[in-house]
């Protein structure tokens, strides 16, 4: 793999933290088969939080309310290109989300989500989240 170049634009992209039950929903990549949190990148201008909502309606057939932005984390794209991963808490209701572009969703434990093979900025942040106690946020209205 080459070095990434870092002249590139920085991607942002959103993730949601949906926490039910002490489990977190994780997406299976269609293209790389890799396990992410569901979300996706920002169009130019987009508040991070409206792309969020955009993409779990588009992603996930939901309508999420999307609540305060818990960590950011820096990486890179499987194509090395810059991106930053910005994670909300999300609360979902009583919907089912659907898999409309995901091989598949699963809810898992982090000890669970953590044996999957995760994007790496993923794996990161969710490390990250549980060391800090950031993944419940219920005790916060989320």
């Amino acid at each position: 793999m080459s070095a990434p170049n870092l002249n590139r634009d920085v991607l942002e992209v959103t993730c949601a933290v949906i926490w039910r039950q002490g489990k977190l929903l994780l997406a299976q990549r269609a293209g790389n088969g890799l396990w992410e949190l569901p979300g996706g990148k920002a169009e130019p201008g987009e508040p991070l939080s409206a792309c969020l909502a955009r993409e779990l309606a588009e992603e996930l057939a939901v309508t999420a309310q999307v609540g305060p932005c818990l960590a950011t984390q820096e990486g890179f794209t499987p194509e090395g290109r810059p991106l930053r991963l910005h994670a909300f808490a999300c609360r979902l209701g009583r919907q089912r989300p659907l898999a409309l572009e995901h091989r598949a969703l699963v809810w898992h434990g982090v000890d669970q989500a953590l044996e999957l093979e995760l994007c790496p900025a993923d794996r990161s942040l969710i490390k990250r989240l549980n060391a800090a106690g950031d993944l419940d946020n219920s005790d916060n209205g989320w």
